[in-house]
């Protein structure tokens, strides 16, 4: 080292810091092989993620396969219930509930007017009608096969249901028809007042100065269905909660509808549709047989 030029004490020679630098270039080297690794499992995933975030192809609908339910089965026919007057689909539950744990599939319906079936044009409530109702009811749910068991009043809808399946041949949903507690006799339809006409018809399906049957409270809705059963507190005081019911906005439905049970007085108990439809049944079977059999 010559003058100006001598080594600070403790300063290292350049021999010594050779290891360093080589330590510093093996660094640099191994940072520089991350990154490109790291680049390029950095591309491969947003490669995978583009991959991933294509569209699946659409699928045939020729891959859509019919499901089994409660409703319907490949083994069993479906068993199709049908209530009676001022009832609903609820007198159904017990029976709905023997029938799944027995392994038998079944559905009951609201007759348009009862439970939480419209009304529809008052004009319109006839046999015909009813039966057809259920028989769209069953098809549009995809059920292929039935047992249709209509109890009183809707053992007249079952008939008259049957005579129009009579007529389909082999296409018919029917494997057997049902009628409990009812015959062909017309009955008495009670007396009505031209007023109380007039007041009934309240009872539609609702729009202006017709509540139909939603009330703001348990107490409106049983006064209002009082007079149309002789006042009969214990009676109607018996449907609060089951036929009578709460919904979440805290207005009260009533399964019961006196328009519709005056309907059904006039329109099916009083009429010979019954006879009309045992009739035509009969005649069928006569000239060429019923593609389903009937059950008193």
């Amino acid at each position: 080292w010559g003058r100006g030029r001598r080594r600070r004490e403790g300063s290292p020679r350049l021999a010594e810091l050779a290891p360093v630098r080589q330590v510093a270039t093996l660094s640099k080297m191994r940072q520089t092989l991350l990154r490109t690794r790291l680049g390029l499992s950095l591309a491969a995933s947003v490669v995978g993620a583009v991959q991933m975030a294509q569209p699946a192809r659409s699928r045939s609908s020729s891959a859509v396969l019919p499901l089994a339910s409660s409703m319907q089965s490949s083994q069993r026919a479906t068993a199709v219930l049908v209530h009676g007057l001022d009832s609903s689909k609820e007198t159904w539950s017990g029976v709905l509930a023997d029938l799944a744990a027995a392994g038998y599939p079944a559905v009951a319906y609201d007759l348009r007017g009862h439970g939480e079936s419209p009304l529809g044009d008052p004009d319109e409530f006839e046999p015909a009608a009813l039966a057809s109702d259920v028989l769209a009811a069953v098809r549009a749910a995809g059920i292929k096969r039935c047992v249709l068991v209509g109890h009183s009043m809707g053992g007249r809808v079952a008939m008259r249901a049957a005579a129009i399946e009579a007529e389909s041949g082999g296409a018919s949903v029917l494997r057997a028809v049902v009628v409990e507690d009812m015959d062909i006799s017309p009955r008495t339809a009670p007396e009505l007042s031209a007023e109380k006409r007039r007041e009934v018809a309240a009872w539609g399906d609702g729009g202006e100065g017709a509540p139909g049957r939603r009330f703001a409270s348990w107490g409106a809705c049983r006064e209002a269905l009082l007079p149309w059963y002789d006042a009969d507190e214990v009676r109607v005081d018996s449907w609060r909660n089951k036929r009578v019911r709460p919904h979440p906005d805290s207005s009260w439905w009533s399964d019961i509808n006196p328009l519709a049970r005056r309907l059904a007085w006039e329109r099916v108990l009083a009429s010979d549709d019954g006879a009309s439809a045992w009739r035509e049944l009969a005649a069928r079977s006569g000239s060429g047989g019923l593609p389903f059999s009937v059950q008193l």
